[in-house]
Parts: structure tokens; C-alpha cells; sequence
């Protein structure tokens, strides 16, 4: 949870949902740790969102899996800047890979991976990111479609196996190697003394 993860769009949405639009049936999990984490337990609280908000902390991978199997919808928070606007988001990787729906705000790469799998608010626009969360919970439907999409998107396209191919020859055009200087990917480095 640094700066530029955006986790402080996904509490104001939040706060929208619960005392703007008078949402009682909303709950966030936000998993993590880092540099932010105490601003955003602060934020949260003065938003008057604790009975709303857990704070889960670094989780492990089955606890992940157990929070992800539960959720209806997947927030992918991070704002435009410099550095989200070209970044692919794990996050939104894992949420399509559970065939979650997700939340985003309508960023170059985010768009380019999730295509129908989200629905995509105004960059930096929390109204608009409130407006998307509340559409997906109140349509079943939609976040059943949209989540089959993203999980059918992961299958047929992103995994390593449709991609790994990809780089490697990216590799290869970025980094060129003569036959003589080659060396087996199986290889192992020894040293001693």
C-alpha cells in the first residue's frame, strides 16, 4: 500500500456508497502492507468507515484465495499517473483469473487486460468509481458475465502459456546471442573457492 496503489480512491468509494448512498451491505478487505498503510487506517477512520474496512495486512496465498472466493466485485484503485497508466495490475490479474468482475479507473493497460471484464470510471473520479461498484452489486447478472469474460480472457490469452513464446522472442530481438556465447537454460553456475 504505497502512493501511487490509489487505496485511498477504493475508501472514499467507499464512504460514498455507505453515506452518500446509503449502502449498508458494502464491506472492503484491503489486503497488504507498506509505506501508506498507517495514512490509510487514519483515512479510513475519519471516513467513519471501521465497522466497513479490514484491514487484513500481508496475506498469505490461501487466505487470498479464501478472501478473492467470496468477493462479488475486485477494486482496482490505481490512479493515472506516470507509472500506472502502462502498468499491468496483478491485482486485476488475480480478481479475472478468480472470474471476479472488477472496478477500475479507465487507464491505457488496465483497459488493454481486462477489456469487458471491468467497468471502467473516470481516471481519479471516486463518484464515478462509487457509481461502477454500486452497478456491479446490484447486477448479478452482469458480474457473472463480466467475471466469465475475465476468467475466459486469463485462460485464452494472458496465461504464460499463450505468452511465453512472446517474450522469449522479445528477449531474443532485445538481447541478442551468437551461437558461440549461448547458453542452455538448464544451466547451473558453480563457484568455490
Amino acid at each position: 500500500m504505497a502512493i501511487q496503489d490509489g487505496v485511498e480512491y477504493a475508501l472514499y468509494a467507499l464512504h460514498d456508497l455507505i453515506h452518500k448512498r446509503n449502502r449498508q451491505d458494502v464491506s472492503l478487505v484491503l489486503m497488504g502492507d507498506g509505506g501508506n498503510a498507517a495514512a490509510l487506517h487514519r483515512l479510513a477512520h475519519e471516513l467513519e468507515l471501521d465497522a466497513y474496512v479490514n484491514f487484513a495486512g500481508w496475506t498469505e496465498s490461501k487466505d487470498v484465495l479464501r478472501y478473492l472466493t467470496v468477493a462479488d466485485v475486485g477494486l482496482s484503485p490505481d490512479p493515472r499517473n506516470g507509472l500506472n497508466e502502462h502498468s499491468t495490475m496483478i491485482k486485476t490479474m488475480e480478481y479475472m483469473a478468480m472470474g471476479k468482475p472488477v472496478v477500475a479507473f479507465d487507464l491505457t493497460e488496465t483497459r488493454f487486460s481486462a477489456q469487458d471484464a471491468a467497468l471502467y470510471a473516470t481516471p481519479n473520479l471516486v463518484e464515478d468509481f462509487a457509481k461502477n461498484i454500486e452497478a456491479l452489486l446490484d447486477d448479478e447478472e452482469l458480474r457473472l458475465k463480466m467475471g466469465a469474460t475475465g476468467r475466459r480472457r486469463i485462460e485464452e490469452k494472458l496465461s504464460w502459456d499463450h505468452n511465453e513464446k512472446k517474450l522469449l522472442q522479445a528477449y531474443e530481438k532485445l538481447f541478442p546471442t551468437s551461437s558461440q556465447s549461448q547458453v542452455s537454460p538448464t544451466a547451473t553456475l558453480l563457484t568455490g573457492h
